[in-house]
């Protein structure tokens, strides 16, 4: 698997691909040998250039067989990040256990409701992160 330069050809035909803020971020396209299989990239953090909100898409077919894991960590190595962090909806429960696997934890309930209340965080999302 290799990071390539975004092929916003290739993002424009994916299925949900408005889940994705691309013009707030640094995005890639994933290839597995010769296929492109999805696009990653993190949105940088106001607060470190160490830390970033990871954004990514694997097409269907290639979903369930680790390629989140690689992807976000060859991410996280190029840009050198500490912290990557995730905000999934509540009832995305494949991509919340695929994260988990992946090595990411759920951040604690203070936490979670102190954003919540500072409005960086909906009820219906889950906050995970994962430390590199």
């Amino acid at each position: 698997m290799k990071l390539a330069k975004f092929d916003k050809k290739f993002y424009n035909n994916l299925e949900d691909k408005e889940k994705i803020l691309i013009n707030k971020g640094i995005f890639y396209t994933i290839n597995l040998g010769n296929k492109k299989v999805g696009i990653v990239g993190f949105i940088p953090s106001k607060f470190s250039d160490k830390q970033g909100f990871i954004q990514i898409i694997i097409k269907q077919e290639f979903r369930g067989k680790g390629l989140l894991e690689q992807a976000e960590d060859l991410l996280a190595k190029k840009h050198e990040l500490e912290y990557l962090f995730a905000t999934i909806k509540k009832d995305n429960i494949a991509s919340i256990k695929s994260h988990k696997k992946a090595g990411f934890k759920k951040i604690n309930i203070f936490k979670r409701l102190f954003l919540i209340k500072k409005g960086l965080l909906q009820t219906n999302e889950v906050r995970l992160y994962k430390k590199y």
